[in-house]
């Protein structure tokens, strides 16, 4: 082989590798997972897709404002009273978002309805099919179209309701600073 032949085939080699490697590469990692991608959101995404039409509820903000829910539980003690004290400072909080979200308190057959008169929150009064997507001291986010988007697992301990307050507080504004909607 002439020394011109050899260099045209070490280059055509050398180009194919240089575009078929990082795809190999790249399914290898996808493959094996060991790419792990970056989550920003701290609540969990309600999967499957869930709106309160869905639930066979009335949205009573239908396409006006984002709604910050909490489930309202049997018995409202004070951890419950503590919840509802920091769903008001969190839409406090929201600032200059503050007109597009509504705090509500999301009402069962069951719930406590002390509580409610206590803290002057909207009501919202939702049925037993709202127990398979969220349980009692949950918070939830809810869009203007009605979808449930986000909840917020009851805090273990009493001292995690300031840090899941403020878990809540950053993703309703960055739903907030994204959406268009409401």
């Amino acid at each position: 082989m002439s020394n011109p032949v050899l260099r045209g085939r070490i280059i055509l080699i050398a180009l194919v590798l240089m575009f078929a490697l990082p795809v190999v590469v790249a399914k290898t990692v996808l493959v094996n997972h060991w790419y792990h991608s970056g989550v920003t959101n701290k609540g969990v995404l309600i999967e499957p897709r869930t709106s309160f039409e869905s639930l066979g509820l009335e949205n009573p903000y239908q396409g006006a404002q984002w709604q910050l829910g909490y489930v309202v539980p049997r018995v409202c003690d004070e951890f419950c009273l503590e919840q509802l004290y920091l769903l008001g400072q969190s839409h406090i909080a929201l600032g200059k978002y503050q007109a597009r979200v509504s705090p509500v308190l999301l009402i069962t057959d069951a719930s406590d309805l002390g509580a409610i008169e206590t803290e002057g929150f909207d009501t919202v009064h939702v049925n037993g099919e709202v127990n398979q997507v969220l349980s009692d001291f949950e918070y939830v986010i809810v869009d203007p179209l009605g979808q449930l988007v986000m909840r917020y697992p009851k805090a273990q301990a009493q001292e995690d309701l300031v840090s899941q307050s403020k878990n809540v507080l950053a993703d309703l504004r960055k739903l907030l600073k994204l959406s268009r909607v409401g």
